[in-house]
């Protein structure tokens, strides 16, 4: 009975009929500054397979695509027991646009194929302002050298200066992104005081450390962070300004005191003491602050004097050695140790060629593989093993580093101190000494043979047992039937396990939104207990991958902006987007206070696990 009523309900369903193809263009943001990276969307309906759109017709921006992912529902109502199922096909398509000038533009009309069908988005006009520094907030950028020579680290540093408490900042850095560098991270001493922040950019992240200073005669709070640069390539290099984005806070909305001190006793710590418990709420203006441009001139290496076992070494080296231990016998492993020191950058090196030194393959076995160099400050530690190859072996000789001298302009060849070894010729076991006929004096031992052949204990047939084999004894026998049965059940165990697995993961970003609520729950726990400096960061970044995983976006630096129109365009209810934009300023006034707000960390995770279960019902 119950499968004919199912039959019934199933027989009056009314699926939807196919959908017609549109396309519409959205942007998180109408308003950007040159420089400014926004989010902008070529948003799909009526197919889940759509083809890339072309975007080379939008000259004013530079574009990088972010990915897509299908954005599909459907919804079920019955109506005096008649089933009506209504599925809407959708696709989006996400893409990084960063203005080049300043100015009223417009995003043309993007084509978008599907099916057989071709439909256009809308144009999107886009106002691009030019921005600029104020007495409150300035950007500098300076290298540690403006010539160098290709290969060679040259520390590219930004300081911003600040006059006013800010709510979360954004850095864009251009000469990140340019091809010609090879990009690494100076190790950061967090013993040297002061709050320290990750603060993502175009390229990775770097470590920022806040501080104080002066410039132009006034007092800022500052936040500074470097970055190497390696020329890959020879040339003259126009580094163009960096840009950092921030919400500066230019008042309140009633009629207390205006602000305080910025220098008090922590950064941001007026702010954000005051608005989060709600006794008064800060009015914000986004400011958009350029930093000056530089010029970086890369010389190539000279090939007038190049040693013919040149490695790429750029700066001034020293070179240091010592071998544990020094007195073995032939064959015996020699730990050999090189300290590489000099330049103020050392983590990209590699060790000496040990291959192309001529009097150290003389005399020693050298294996083809190194263990990877430890770095401490100004100085890499690379270890090798050596055996030496006969007794003649009286040191280790100096080993060369060729190394291109930066300050001179010329090639120079470190050397390590040659060191004396004690080396002993190994006991050679010959036939003889293994047959026990080593000569008088020898401490061979003679080998004697049993006459009486190999001893035994039984015999007899008596100690026989009989002993039965065949299907039918292996099926009475449990061992056996074990044995006959586990093979076949383990095969398609172990199958079904594929099955499931290659289902499970057809759609990696539909199981990463599957799982994004359980990510959270485990990332909020562990921000509760965390340290209070560090807590509202952990939870900011917690509701970032939260959302990163439900949308399919990169989780990196998330903003509710950059979240907004994907959300509302899924249909999420307004309240909970207004929720969800106020814990993304909670989060990020935690995250800047320096600590400041430790009590208020309970309430900011229940309060992001209560809108991922509002998000959880709404969006499924």
């Amino acid at each position: 009975m119950l499968a004919l009523v199912v039959a019934g309900v199933l027989g009056a369903t009314t699926p939807a009929a196919a959908a017609t193809l549109s396309a519409r263009g959205a942007v998180s943001q109408q308003e950007v500054f040159v420089g400014e990276p926004f989010t902008y969307q070529v948003q799909v309906s009526g197919s889940e397979q759509p083809e890339e759109p072309d975007l080379s017709a939008v000259a004013e921006f530079d574009v990088q695509k972010l990915g897509g992912q299908q954005n599909s529902s459907q919804s079920v109502t019955i109506i005096n027991g008649r089933v009506n199922r209504v599925v809407n096909l959708g696709y989006v398509f996400s893409y990084q646009l960063t203005p080049k000038r300043a100015g009223s533009w417009v995003i043309p009309a993007v084509a978008v194929r599907a099916e057989g069908q071709v439909t256009r988005t809308q144009p999107v006009p886009i106002q691009v302002r030019q921005p600029a520094e104020t007495q409150d907030f300035k950007l500098r950028m300076e290298l540690s050298k403006a010539q160098g020579y290709v290969g060679e680290p040259i520390r590219l540093t930004l300081r911003w200066y600040l006059r006013q408490n800010v709510n979360g900042f954004n850095f864009s850095v251009p000469a990140l992104e340019l091809k010609a560098f090879a990009l690494a991270d100076r190790k950061v001493d967090t013993s040297t005081g002061g709050p320290y922040y990750r603060i993502p950019l175009n390229r990775g992240e770097a470590i920022g450390r806040k501080s104080q200073a002066r410039l132009d005669g006034l007092d800022y709070a500052t936040i500074e962070f470097s970055k190497v640069l390696i020329p890959q390539e020879a040339g003259t290099f126009n580094l163009e300004p960096a840009l950092v984005a921030c919400e500066a806070l230019m008042g309140y909305r009633n009629s207390r005191s205006p602000l305080d001190s910025f220098f008090n006793d922590d950064f941001f710590n007026d702010f954000f003491r005051d608005d989060f418990f709600g006794r008064r709420r800060g009015v914000f203006r986004k400011v958009v602050v350029p930093s000056n441009a530089l010029a970086l001139e890369v010389r190539p290496l000279p090939s007038a004097g190049r040693p013919d076992n040149f490695a790429g070494h750029v700066g001034k080296y020293e070179l240091t050695a010592a071998a544990s231990p020094t007195e073995v016998s032939v064959g015996d492993p020699i730990t050999l140790t090189m300290t590489l020191s000099g330049p103020e950058f050392v983590e990209h090196i590699g060790p000496p060629d040990l291959s192309r030194q001529p009097a150290l393959n003389r005399d020693f076995k050298i294996p083809t593989e190194m263990a990877q160099g430890v770095s401490d400050g100004r100085q890499k530690t690379f270890t090798q093993t050596l055996r030496a190859l006969h007794p003649q072996v009286a040191a280790i000789p100096p080993i060369e580093l060729p190394y291109f001298d930066t300050p001179s302009g010329q090639y120079r060849v470190a050397r390590s101190a040659p060191i004396p070894l004690t080396v002993r010729a190994a006991k050679v076991v010959t036939a003889k000494d293994a047959e026990g006929l080593a000569s008088p004096g020898s401490a061979a031992v003679r080998l004697e043979a049993w006459a009486q052949g190999i001893a035994h204990n039984y015999e007899g047939e008596s100690v026989l047992e009989p002993q039965t084999y065949g299907l039918m004894f292996g099926m009475a026998t449990p061992s056996w039937l074990a044995l006959l049965i586990a093979p076949p059940l383990g095969y398609f165990a172990l199958l079904g396990a594929v099955l499931y697995t290659r289902r499970r993961n057809a759609d990696p970003a539909r199981n990463r939104a599957r799982k994004a609520q359980a990510q959270l729950a485990k990332r909020l726990d562990t921000a509760r207990t965390a340290p209070s400096a560090d807590a509202q960061n952990q939870v900011l970044e917690a509701l970032r991958h939260y959302l990163g995983d439900k949308l399919g976006l990169p989780p990196g630096a998330l903003t509710f902006k950059d979240v907004q129109s994907p959300l509302a365009a899924r249909g999420l209810d307004p309240a909970v987007l207004e929720q969800l934009k106020q814990a993304f300023q909670s989060c990020e006034a935690g995250r800047y206070a320096g600590g400041a707000l430790p009590l208020e960390t309970a309430s900011l995770v229940e309060t992001c696990q209560h809108i991922a279960q509002q998000m959880e019902r709404q969006l499924g």
